[in-house]
């Protein structure tokens, strides 16, 4: 990602960092010859489109089975059974 300084900034926000966290970001902001607040722009940037959906929305595991069908009641207490069932049988052997 090529980070445009000509991009109109016209929001603000203030945080507070960890004072080792913040050493970090100066420390890569002077390697890649950027202002500290340049610099976490364009890691903001770069995160955001990493994630799925550019960012917004569900994360990836809660989006993961969206739209799936449900497990009926009666297919929850199937798979409970056979699995209590499966742990009492392995108790008995050892």
């Amino acid at each position: 990602m090529v980070h445009n300084d000509d991009v109109n900034r016209d929001s603000t926000i203030t945080l507070r960092l960890p004072g080792k966290l913040k050493r970090r970001l100066e420390a890569r902001a002077r390697k890649m010859r950027r202002s500290l607040s340049a610099q976490v722009v364009h890691d903001l940037e770069n995160l955001m489109e990493s994630m799925p959906s550019g960012g917004g929305g569900q994360g990836s595991f809660l989006g993961l089975y969206e739209g799936a069908r449900l497990p009926s009641d009666a297919e929850i207490e199937e798979v409970r059974s056979f699995l209590w069932g499966s742990w009492q049988r392995r108790g008995e052997n050892s």
